[in-house]
């Protein structure tokens, strides 16, 4: 059925929801698991509200790593058993963009559920995943 499943994850409750839901597939299909952990570039506007305002990124300390290992270590899941893949970026497009590269059969995210105002404010990582995937989509509530 699956060859090989893509599941993004964060540090969140939901995310080890999604994650332990990403393995049983897994391991019922006999699939490879590549666990994709996106540190997410934070950017403030300085000086807004004045002429010489610009674009300054946050200083992102790169902590992914760091943060699957204890993640996976928490779960009791095998380090052999999966694939690693940590990157730096907008979340959306770079969960399409590993999908991509790593061929992936379905990806296996979770959905924070922010509602339809925050949707459209902040953007929908899921749903931004859901049009441009090139593959099905399994959405963990």
């Amino acid at each position: 059925m699956y060859d090989r499943i893509l599941v993004s994850i964060d540090s969140s409750t939901l995310s080890r929801r999604t994650l332990t839901l990403a393995l049983e597939l897994a391991q019922n299909t006999g699939a490879k698991l590549t666990v994709l952990y996106v540190n997410q570039i934070t950017l403030f506007y300085y000086g807004a509200l004045g002429p010489g305002s610009e674009l300054v990124p946050f200083e992102n300390h790169d902590y992914g790593e760091d943060i699957l290992n204890a993640i996976l270590a928490d779960l009791a899941i095998r380090f052999d058993f999966i694939s690693k893949r940590i990157a730096t970026g907008n979340p959306s497009q770079l969960i399409v963009t590993v999908a991509v590269e790593e061929k992936a059969d379905i990806i296996v995210m979770g959905n924070r559920g922010f509602g339809l105002l925050m949707g459209l404010l902040l953007g929908s990582v899921s749903r931004f995943v859901i049009k441009n995937a090139p593959c099905p989509v399994l959405i963990v509530k």
